[in-house]
């Protein structure tokens, strides 16, 4: 499976946001990584739910724009996440904390992943969890505007994760994956309600006549 954040532009289709420049995601060398681990974690545990619209970009490696695409994200403590694009072709990605659901609409297309060997392999879950054994897997470092995440597994298919806040609010995340592409998203958060996290937000039924794909 590709890592969600390869994936996170048309989540784990064909393709995969211009890039920050580098100067600006250089850590901070006085703070140090447990330092940086501890202050990420406390700033997660104060966001339990996390509701935006997002626009992203795709660059490769010759940092050229190949994709463009918006649409929304829910996450929640713990292990819950929708992902759904809207342009530039529907998809949507659903996890419940036990089960991956990936519904490709245009192919009429469902896989279906076991979601604690899926996303541990990549620092998305550290969004989701304060499990001390998954943190451990990830070297953390402090940025001017937030952090970046680095696995401690070079084969990782993330090389890093970064992530930007405004405040207390997530405001940007950027991804590196092992071939150089680079995704950046831009989110827009929106007012927290009760009925934008509806009981069955991270359930998911396929639709009939589609084919499934069950990879569990």
């Amino acid at each position: 499976m590709k890592s969600l954040f390869l994936a996170a532009s048309l989540l784990l289709s064909p393709a995969c946001l211009v890039s920050a420049p580098a100067t600006a995601d250089v850590a901070s060398e006085h703070v140090s990584s447990k330092q940086a681990t501890q202050t990420l974690q406390q700033q997660l545990a104060a966001m339990p739910r996390f509701y935006a619209r997002f626009e992203q970009q795709v660059f490769d490696m010759q940092q050229q724009l190949v994709q463009q695409g918006e649409g929304e994200l829910w996450l929640q403590q713990p292990g819950k996440f929708r992902y759904q694009m809207e342009l530039p072709e529907p998809i949507l990605f659903v996890g419940d904390g036990e089960t991956l659901w990936y519904y490709h609409e245009l192919l009429e297309q469902v896989t279906i992943y076991d979601a604690k060997a899926e996303l541990e392999r990549t620092p998305f879950t550290l969004l989701m969890s304060n499990d001390a054994s998954l943190w451990q897997q990830y070297q953390i470092s402090q940025l001017e505007d937030g952090y970046r995440i680095q696995a401690d597994d070079p084969a990782s298919p993330v090389q890093y994760l970064q992530l930007h806040f405004s405040g207390d609010a997530l405001s940007r995340m950027q991804v590196l994956d092992l071939n150089g592409q680079r995704s950046i998203f831009y989110f827009q958060p929106m007012p927290d309600s009760d009925s934008d996290f509806a009981a069955d937000l991270f359930q998911f039924q396929p639709p009939a006549d589609v084919d499934i794909d069950d990879q569990r």
